[in-house]
């Protein structure tokens, strides 16, 4: 599970359909976060303006300057985050789906 917490450790509310989303449609950080994760880097290099990363339960439409997100079974709409922390929160869900014992990764989140 993916979570942004303030420095209560209650969730942020604003980042639920991010993190919905990314639990949703990525399972694995050698297949589904690596395809997540080559979305993210042909964005930042350049190549593309805009893309919209159809998953399992989410479409995340992928801009250099934000990203929102679709649900495709009614979960909602909406939910915009700055690219860097869509981009943050990908590279750290990954990295926790990438661990064996799954621990828990705290990062500092940017506002």
């Amino acid at each position: 599970m993916i979570e942004v917490l303030d420095q209560r450790g209650q969730c942020v509310e604003r980042f639920e359909l991010m993190c919905s989303a990314i639990d949703g449609d990525i399972q694995s950080a050698e297949g589904s976060g690596a395809i997540a994760w080559r979305d993210i880097e042909w964005i930042e290099s350049g190549q593309g303006d805009s893309i919209d990363a159809d998953g399992n339960a989410w479409i995340a439409h992928i801009r250099p300057d934000k990203v929102w997100f679709e649900g495709l079974y009614n979960q909602g709409e909406g939910g915009e985050v700055s690219f860097e922390q869509y981009k943050l929160a990908v590279q750290t869900y990954v990295r926790y789906l990438a661990d064996p014992q799954r621990c828990p990764i705290e990062v500092p989140f940017p506002d």
